[in-house]
């Protein structure tokens, strides 16, 4: 009986500690056009996961919280995308929120979600990264509560 309790307050100190995510100390804003997205680091570093917000669309996804993977699309990661799950495109492709296609320019270019630019050639391209006085903290709780993460 007293090695099923020690191997069950073993598990539970482990299931509440692996709910707890490490996640950056600044939440950084970009303003792009009449956009405004927040961006926040959530787990290691070396998972180049984070949350992303965009504010300014005409849509239901306005102003939501969606984990994104920064995925290279070349191995200096010159030309790479934040990519989602949590939100899809019409055709059912996966969403991809920012990109920087590489080459000279290198400006990271915001596709806000389910917004398609009239224009195929159209590109919103991203303003300076400013970090904000924002709280993380809040940040994360916001995504928690719209995932129904507790």
């Amino acid at each position: 009986m007293n090695k099923l309790l020690v191997a069950l307050t073993l598990f539970s100190s482990a299931v509440s500690h692996a709910a707890d995510v490490e996640y950056g100390k600044y939440i950084y804003e970009y303003q792009a056009d009449t956009y405004r997205v927040q961006m926040l680091r959530y787990g290691a570093a070396d998972q180049n996961q984070f949350l992303i917000k965009v504010s300014g669309i005409d849509n239901d996804q306005d102003g939501k919280i969606y984990l994104h993977t920064k995925k290279c699309d070349t191995t200096k990661c010159e030309s790479y995308k934040y990519v989602t799950t949590e939100v899809h495109k019409p055709d059912g492709k996966q969403w991809f929120t920012i990109y920087n296609p590489g080459g000279w320019y290198n400006g990271d270019i915001l596709q806000p979600y389910l917004v398609e630019p009239a224009n195929k050639d159209e590109k919103i391209y991203m303003g300076e990264k400013n970090q904000t006085d924002l709280d993380p903290n809040f940040f994360v709780a916001n995504y928690k509560k719209q995932q129904g993460i507790k």
